[in-house]
């Protein structure tokens, strides 16, 4: 019933408001749904400690960890809207890591609250391992003449066909692809900026990392497939 109604529905709604508004609304809907278990969460984590976080996992979660994402997937054991606040108690994070999630929240002001928590719930010297898309890398290799360059960043088959089943007739098509991702992606972050956000949230020692290598070995949770087009940085509470 739900079904035919929602069929019936949205031929009316699309004759007033575009797709993509509607898109954005269904999305924001859902979220208002998973933060309207903030508190359930918070009751939950009150007493954990030592917690190792995962945040933005998709279906790629591990055994032992906090699987934080937005929509249900395999291994996901923590349901939260990222652009809020995080349920767990104050310093009782002993690491925390985030892999192509960051880029997807809004700049300034969302980024800057997500570190913000970040930085209130892990120890006292305990490694944050944050990897996004390398801006630099891809405008660098935009520069370049020919596709060549831009093809080592990411993967393209003869075809410019990309590992994610997107293909290109232009080279600027992929750089937006990248930096938007339709609207999903938020910034486009280079390690300059990506520093002056963490020092300015209050981390210390930021350094930018490589691929496989970490300041704890716990946090080394790399996916191989997006290693040619990511910045690795890492920054302590």
């Amino acid at each position: 019933m739900q079904s035919f109604i929602r069929r019936l529905i949205k031929p009316i709604l699309l004759r007033v408001f575009p797709q993509s508004f509607l898109s954005e609304m269904a999305t924001e809907w859902h979220f208002y749904t998973v933060r309207r278990r903030l508190p359930e969460l918070r009751r939950q984590f009150a007493d954990k400690h030592d917690l190792l976080v995962n945040f933005g996992t998709g279906g790629a979660g591990r055994d032992g960890w906090v699987n934080v994402d937005g929509f249900p997937a395999p291994g996901v054991n923590c349901l939260l809207d990222g652009r809020g606040p995080m349920p767990f108690a104050n310093e009782s994070v002993r690491g925390f890591y985030s892999e192509h999630f960051f880029e997807h929240l809004g700049y300034p002001q969302e980024a800057e609250a997500f570190l913000r928590e970040c930085h209130r719930v892990m120890k006292k010297g305990a490694v944050l391992r944050l990897i996004v898309p390398d801006a630099e890398l891809y405008l660098r290799a935009y520069c370049e003449p020919g596709w060549n360059a831009l093809a080592a960043v990411r993967p393209l088959d003869d075809a410019r066909h990309d590992p994610y089943g997107r293909s290109y007739e232009t080279r600027m098509e992929l750089i937006n692809e990248v930096f938007r991702q339709g609207v999903e992606h938020k910034f486009a972050y280079d390690y300059d900026t990506l520093e002056h956000l963490l020092r300015r949230c209050g981390f210390e020692f930021v350094t930018r990392s490589r691929f496989g290598e970490s300041q704890d070995a716990a946090l080394v949770l790399d996916m191989p497939h997006r290693q040619s087009e990511s910045l690795y940085v890492e920054a302590r509470r």
